[in-house]
């Protein structure tokens, strides 16, 4: 009876058989360690996207959607289909036309009202912070040299809400001198009155709000990027002037006052988003033949690389996935809301 209780003697021994039961038991462990280090989130390797490592998406040809989110990860900025500029341009069109009304409720029929002048201050501020905020942003010191990382910025400010509304600054002015609110001060008789026509106070305004809304980057752009845009791609230049200049005459021919409350909404919105949609795809278009777009594809490239880069599903994604955390994009709020 006690010799069946007995385990049976393994062979070679019982210090073999436990040197052999403790190599069986390290094995398991370590396939055990091995699968929850597979089903863990790879740390070691997951270092923060930096700027610097977007540098290739400037050379991309076509545009890489991953690449574009990460874009996102880092500045909350994506390339916004034209249907989007364009509600933008409409949204700031009529807030504009709302505020303007405030003037009569003032009894400045003629002149800009208080409320107006506070309301593109407080835009102009924002504006300003935004574009600051933006500057820290990029490692300037990392990865790539001084004009890469700022054809890099320029590409990340040129698809901002920042850019939309500078631009959109411009037409408020061209809005205000074809209504004939400038032909009194702006800032008082002491620095604009006398001796001052409405022309120079739009000009005075043009480089405070255009350039003073970007902290003066836009005027870097403009001998940078712009410029060389306009003579290299003078097609989308000359198209998108034409559509300025001749936007007014097409209105009288259709029946509408362009100086009329519809017709100046119309003019400005339309106006803002044709400039806006020409500038971005003349900058971007030199940021990719900067970085040798023109080396290694055809002269139309860089212009169709812009288009496929704006598609609704990144943008969605960068701005409306979360819900209501919409409301906390700063991105997303200059675009739409302020």
């Amino acid at each position: 009876g006690t010799r069946a209780l007995l385990l049976p003697r393994p062979r070679g021994g019982w210090r073999r058989w436990a040197a052999s039961a403790g190599r069986g038991v390290a094995l398991n462990a370590g396939g055990l360690l091995l699968c929850l280090l597979a089903l863990l989130p790879d740390t070691a390797d997951a270092s923060p996207i930096q700027a610097s490592d977007l540098l290739p998406y400037l050379r991309d040809s076509p545009p890489t959607s991953q690449v574009a989110v990460e874009l996102c990860n880092v500045f909350k900025v994506v390339e916004k289909p034209y249907y989007i500029l364009f509600g933008s341009c409409w949204i700031c069109a009529v807030v504009q036309q709302v505020v303007d009304v405030s003037r009569y409720y003032e009894e400045r029929n003629e002149e800009l009202g208080l409320f107006q002048k506070v309301f593109v201050g407080v835009q102009l501020c924002t504006l300003v912070y935004e574009t600051l905020t933006l500057f820290t942003k990029v490692d300037w010191g990392g990865g790539g040299s001084l004009w890469m990382m700022y054809n890099l910025y320029v590409y990340i400010f040129v698809h901002s809400a920042i850019f939309v509304r500078s631009i959109m600054m411009s037409m408020i002015i061209w809005d205000w001198l074809l209504a004939k609110l400038l032909k009194r001060p702006v800032f008082g008789t002491e620095l604009d009155g006398k001796g001052w026509s409405d022309w120079e106070r739009a000009l005075l305004l043009v480089f405070i709000l255009q350039f003073g809304s970007s902290a003066f980057v836009m005027a870097i752009v403009t001998v940078t990027h712009i410029v060389p845009g306009c003579v290299l791609y003078y097609p989308v230049f000359l198209l998108a002037a034409a559509f300025v200049v001749k936007l007014r005459q097409w209105l009288k021919f259709c029946g509408v006052d362009p100086d009329g409350r519809l017709g100046r909404g119309l003019v400005m919105a339309s106006n803002s988003f044709v400039v806006v949609a020409a500038f971005q795809t003349l900058i971007t278009s030199m940021i990719r033949v900067y970085s040798g777009a023109l080396s290694r594809h055809s002269y139309w490239q860089p212009i169709t690389d812009d288009m496929a880069s704006r598609r609704i599903e990144t943008w969605y994604e960068c701005h409306l996935s979360r819900g209501f955390g919409a409301l906390q994009d700063q991105d997303f709020l200059n675009l739409f809301v302020r």
